[in-house]
């Protein structure tokens, strides 16, 4: 049986569009910055992000800061 997806807090969605935004803007791809910037506006209008949408985001976030 598939757990059931818990959306993070928006809290933790920010601090990972800070932390890369802060830490790895210069190691993006074109992709991944229009990305976290999208993400960034829905995030800050506290605006619904899809399930893939949030794993996208962590995974940048994984991938590209410390």
């Amino acid at each position: 049986m598939s757990s059931i997806w818990n959306p993070q807090p928006w809290e933790v969605l920010d601090s990972w569009v800070k932390a890369i935004l802060e830490e790895a803007s210069d190691d993006l791809n074109d992709w991944e910055s229009n990305f976290v910037e999208e993400m960034a506006i829905k995030i800050t209008n506290k605006w619904a992000l899809t399930v893939a949408q949030e794993r996208k985001l962590e995974d940048i976030y994984a991938e590209k800061t410390k």
